[in-house]
């Protein structure tokens, strides 16, 4: 009984916001934009030499026997999708898995969704286990690393961002371990302001809240903003937006 343990690349790729647009444009539309999403994922994985192993609402789980061919696939599904309604967020991992009916199962899985969730949409990820496993070439598209925490690992894992984008610009080498504990030691910091009040993110504050309540430390008086509306954070050199709203967030580019 049981099947064996063997290597595979595993990829996961979500749809992001799609709780929102159902309630933007209605369930028929919703279910349209989603069906056809998930058309254009499972299209791009099998055009890669992946296989997609099931569907869960507006997420995909697929495998590849190589790393490369996930990138690739995973650049497919980004590319399909660029000038689509719908964003999509994605993750990889290599590791071992247990194959059973059809489908694979074990910590590799749960790792890559991890992975997938942490990711940005319009965003490809990938664990340092499936960076490692790429051709030079693909490795090229690395741009950046981070530690995320995993329930059941005891130490945080090490992702990496891939860029998916052919721009010579968006395009770097693969950040060393050097390079990323100086991104940490800059002091950096984020100023946001709100008509004549401002606060600042950084190391000295690496958490602000804001949103109609009194009690944020940026209170926005505005009707469509929730009471506690989204958090800025700093992490890892970073900043990150987390929206906690009834209607969304987003982010305009100047």
């Amino acid at each position: 009984m049981g099947s064996v343990p063997h290597s595979l690349t595993i990829l996961f790729a979500d749809i992001g916001g799609s709780s929102a647009l159902y309630e933007r444009v209605g369930d028929a539309t919703a279910y349209r934009l989603i069906a056809d999403s998930l058309t254009r994922m499972k299209a791009a994985v099998e055009g890669n030499s992946g296989k997609v192993l099931r569907t869960v609402g507006d997420s995909v789980l697929a495998s590849f026997d190589q790393s490369d061919d996930a990138f690739n696939g995973a650049r497919a599904i980004q590319l399909a999708h660029s000038n689509n309604p719908l964003s999509v967020r994605i993750g990889f991992h290599t590791g071992f898995v247990i194959p059973d009916g059809g489908d694979v199962y074990g910590h590799a899985v749960n790792l890559a969704a991890r992975v997938a969730a942490f990711a940005r949409v319009n965003e490809i990820m990938a664990t340092a286990a499936a960076v490692e496993q790429l051709s030079d070439a693909n490795k090229a598209y690395v741009s950046g690393a981070d530690l995320i925490d995993v329930r059941g690992i005891p130490e945080r894992v090490e992702v990496h961002r891939l860029q998916w984008t052919d721009e010579p610009e968006a395009v770097t080498r693969l950040a060393s371990r050097d390079d990323y504990n100086a991104a940490l030691s800059k002091d950096m910091c984020l100023t946001i302001r709100y008509g004549t009040r401002q606060l600042q993110v950084g190391r000295a504050r690496m958490d602000a809240t804001l949103g109609r309540a009194e009690d944020n430390d940026m209170a926005v008086l505005n009707d469509e903003a929730s009471r506690q509306h989204a958090r800025i954070l700093y992490r890892h050199g970073q900043f990150l937006l987390e929206d906690d709203s009834t209607n969304g967030t987003f982010v305009k580019k100047d």
